[in-house]
């Protein structure tokens, strides 16, 4: 392996120039916009036979996926908040090169993920949109890309957290483990909202696309979500930043080049009479159907008045998008030699029609808010779960955190509040030890100490357990110190143990103590006051993860 390096490092400490060659004419490299065409040829190529985008033949191969070529083509247009043109790592062979192939033949993107943890902000990192070319795959290339590329990229750019949907038990070769997962989906059938009074001359409330001029109104209701995007306790979450609302208001409409492209769309919720905007809500249109991804509502304004005003409109808007789709799709049929014509719409009218289904017919949103949110208990039993039970969260996300103490560090400030709050723990001084077993991919280390001092997380790092002799050693240290300061006790200390990567989902608030040490027989905990304090610490929580937001 030959690395090269022209120390060219970006202002977020990646360094961009980063080129190993790894035999064989293959080359790891980041990317340029310059490969935007040939990024978007193996995307599309990679994924034909993915659920995504438009229907698959049952009789042909499919082709490339349109989808996700556009996808592919919004990371690397320079334009993204998820990503640079130059974030993409890339696996190049020189050999295709040469012959007028497409070089690159595999590839992972890094996205970074504004996100918060309790009362703390924080990065964490995503990879994503990962593709290999048939022919080299089981080459380890994907690998490679990981732990060489984008693990290093991420830590450099302060990412304490990476996280990933995608193949199930996949990527627990690269170190991650399920610990977050996404709000659950929730749909509602158009026959299910209360029509428009018919002596109603309009909507008491309007909805429009939003401008940059909404911009600072969409931040002040999204910057603390738990006040107005996902009114409850969630602990850990997406936020949304100014350069995200940039990008999904304004930027990302500047070159559409299909049907594919800006398929998030946002609305200002306005009162009729005045205009004054009182809300916003998003629409999706990528992924299975219609989804309202986001609803929220101004102080003083309230869901009883506003809920079935906006949620009328917004089927009105998704049908209508419906027969845009259905309408494109056509005129790529016309242009596709492969696609029967028995497969085609035989008008634009069939196509708007099919679109418009009778007031019979089932039309569903599905809403991806917290069953607690003020939408959804609104709606109640209309409000239909999508999950496997009403009160299980969405899809799991893999997660990686590699380095606890630098997770931990990060979010001291939560976690000292937590035990501040908890009676039963203000002021603790004690000394927590976490026994991991073994130093596996996605941990720095085989456990954790963290030395608490009055409810203040004082020190925390990489901690192995000592053999029996050493812990003699260490207790006998303890005695002559007791000694030395007038009888002063030796340190309280806690122990538990957590099967490898599974302190993860404590730490996320996945699972609680005693679900960790039911699942999993190597976990436990040494009494009940390791577990108050555990317990406290990491307490089980609501996730919020938006993770299409690109």
């Amino acid at each position: 392996m030959t690395v090269l390096n022209n120390n060219d490092t970006g202002s977020d400490g990646h360094d961009y120039s980063k080129v190993i060659e790894i035999g064989d004419g293959l080359i790891m490299r980041w990317s340029t916009k310059a490969d935007s065409d040939n990024v978007v040829e193996l995307i599309g190529d990679s994924f034909r036979w993915f659920p995504f985008g438009d229907p698959k033949p049952e009789d042909a191969v499919p082709g490339p996926s349109e989808f996700l070529k556009a996808a592919a083509r919004r990371l690397l247009s320079g334009k993204s908040s998820a990503m640079s043109e130059y974030d993409y790592a890339l696996v190049e062979d020189t050999n295709n090169k040469a012959k007028g192939k497409n070089p690159i033949v595999a590839c992972v993107s890094l996205h970074n993920v504004p996100a918060y943890y309790g009362s703390v902000n924080v990065m964490f990192g995503k990879p994503e949109l990962i593709a290999t070319e048939p022919s080299y795959r089981s080459k380890g290339l994907v690998r490679r890309l990981m732990f060489e590329m984008i693990h290093p990229a991420s830590d450099a750019k302060g990412h304490i957290l990476q996280l990933i949907p995608g193949i199930h038990y996949f990527y627990r070769q690269f170190g991650y483990e399920y610990g977050l997962a996404q709000l659950p989906s929730i749909k509602v059938d158009s026959n299910d909202i209360t029509p428009l009074s018919p002596t109603a001359a309009q909507e008491r409330y309007l909805l429009r696309l939003a401008t940059q001029a909404d911009i600072p109104f969409l931040i002040r209701l999204t910057q603390n979500p738990n006040q107005y995007l996902q009114p409850h306790d969630a602990a850990v979450g997406t936020r949304y930043t100014p350069d995200y609302w940039q990008y999904i208001v304004h930027d990302s409409f500047l070159d559409r080049q299909n049907r594919f492209d800006n398929d998030r769309q946002t609305f200002i919720i306005t009162d009729g009479e005045g205009g004054k905007e009182v809300g916003f809500a998003t629409l999706s249109h990528m992924l299975f159907g219609p989804r309202v991804e986001a609803f929220a509502l101004d102080d003083g304004v309230h869901y009883f008045d506003v809920a079935y005003s906006a949620l009328r409109q917004l089927f009105v808007f998704a049908k209508e998008r419906k027969a845009q789709n259905l309408k494109a799709l056509e005129e790529y049929k016309k242009t596709s030699s492969s696609t029967k014509k028995s497969e085609e719409p035989t008008s634009t009218t069939e196509a708007a029609q099919a679109s418009e289904p009778a007031a019979s017919k089932p039309f569903f949103l599905t809403l991806e808010q917290h069953p607690k949110h003020p939408l959804i208990q609104l709606l109640g039993t209309k409000a239909k779960s999508l999950s496997m039970g009403a009160n299980l969260p969405g899809s799991r996300l893999y997660t990686r955190i590699n380095s606890y103490p630098l997770f931990l560090k990060t979010v001291r400030p939560e976690l000292e509040r937590r035990l501040a709050q908890n009676p039963a723990t203000a002021g603790t001084t004690c000394r927590l030890r976490l026994d991991f077993f073994r130093k596996v991919e996605g941990n720095t280390g085989k456990g954790l100490e963290i030395i608490i001092e009055k409810g203040q997380l004082v020190k925390i790092h990489d901690w192995a357990k000592p053999s029996l002799e050493d812990l003699f050693a260490e207790k006998q240290v303890w005695k002559v110190e007791e000694k030395k300061n007038g009888g002063a006790k030796a340190p309280t200390v806690y122990y538990a143990t957590f099967a490898p990567l599974t302190f993860t989902q404590l730490v996320t608030g996945k699972q609680s103590v005693e679900e960790l040490i039911w699942s999993y027989g190597e976990n436990s905990a040494s009494d009940d006051n390791a577990r108050l304090v555990l317990n406290t610490l990491f307490p089980k929580v609501d996730h919020t993860m938006d993770i299409f937001f690109w």
